[in-house]
């Protein structure tokens, strides 16, 4: 089985998709941005040295939050991150796609994973990311995604098990027995959790004895400081241009790992700037041509509505990233003790 980028039939479909956005649905998108982005957590350094606890995301897996991602499915797909994540520099000569390949084959080496094995993803999106794992280690995919638009796209492929993708909410309990899985990871979905310790310990739960667990998703560095207005709006657009949820502070992303029972095998943060200006560079081209294809009434104006509002303050995740303030890509991995 190879490796399948984004095909222009998945484009096109992206792009039907968008055109014939139901008018509930264009508006239930539009609102969800002023619903789930506004005062969301952050705990930053200064936080994590005064012992300030880490406060979970409040809204959780809400019906906003699928409503959000029925839409921005459709608009990523449309670009190169049809995989719902935007991987670190692994190398910067090559494209966005290449580089989530050679990241998703260091996930593959840090799951260690056999033959026959289980591995289950946690927002695992249309399973994209899952079937490439699988192809890289022999292991048995499993998936859980809040938006059931994307786990019916997992069930169309051939190549996954229907049975073994499901909607699933990692903010509630697992649907899966003791020790169920070798190896389970998640790539950038975890910023919705509302109770680490909950979702950390029923991972712990499903995993085998020495199974491991690898999180890869946003996290505050240290020279963000959240009193400063110009930080601050920095990032702000850069959540709400990558729809993530809460910010933490890299420590307590290996607390949650520590507080959990998992011994933390690693922690490393890898940025992604020039990953990000290849894909801002081709959304200001999009949102050029639905603009003027709006304007010549070729395509709706809610269509352009949509583009403009993802592509909003793209600059301002350059900046964020080449100020150091955040990455989209902190790397964890931990063990369940034998």
């Amino acid at each position: 089985m190879s490796h399948k980028p984004t095909t222009m039939m998945d484009r096109l479909g992206a792009l039907r998709g968008l055109l014939t956005i139901s008018d509930d649905d264009f508006s239930a998108y539009m609102r969800s941005y002023g619903e789930l982005f506004v005062d969301s957590p952050e705990n930053t350094k200064a936080d994590h040295a005064n012992g300030v606890a880490l406060q979970g995301y409040p809204q959780g897996s809400s019906n906003e939050l699928q409503e959000l991602y029925k839409v921005i499915h459709l608009l990523c797909t449309l670009g190169s991150v049809e995989k719902m994540y935007m991987p670190p520099e692994i190398d910067p000569e090559k494209s966005v796609l290449q580089n989530q390949v050679l990241f998703e084959q260091i996930v593959a080496n840090d799951l260690k994973l056999s033959r026959g094995e289980k591995v289950l993803e946690l927002g695992c999106g249309c399973g994209a990311i899952a079937e490439h794992i699988a192809d890289l280690t022999g292991a048995t995919p499993y998936g859980i995604n809040l938006d059931g638009s994307q786990i019916e796209k997992a069930w169309k492929n051939s190549n996954l098990s229907r049975s073994n993708f499901t909607i699933g909410d990692f903010n509630k309990p697992l649907e899966f027995g003791d020790g169920a899985f070798d190896a389970v990871y998640a790539i950038q979905p975890m910023t919705y959790v509302s109770d680490h310790e909950f979702t950390f310990k029923e991972v712990s739960r499903v995993l085998k004895p020495g199974g491991i667990f690898v999180i890869n998703d946003v996290a505050a560095l240290d020279a963000y400081d959240s009193e400063n207005l110009h930080q601050k709006t920095l990032i702000q657009h850069t959540r709400e241009l990558t729809v993530f949820g809460g910010l933490w502070y890299y420590k307590y992303w290996e607390d949650s790992y520590r507080n959990a029972g998992f011994n933390l095998l690693s922690s490393v943060g890898r940025p992604a700037v020039e990953m990000i200006k290849k894909e801002v560079a081709l959304f200001d081209k999009y949102e050029a041509v639905f603009k003027f294809l709006a304007k010549v009434r070729l395509i709706p104006k809610k269509t352009n509505a949509l583009m403009k509002r993802l592509n909003e303050n793209s600059q301002s995740y350059i900046q964020a990233e080449e100020e150091e303030l955040l990455t989209l890509n902190w790397h964890c991995v931990g063990q369940k003790p034998e």
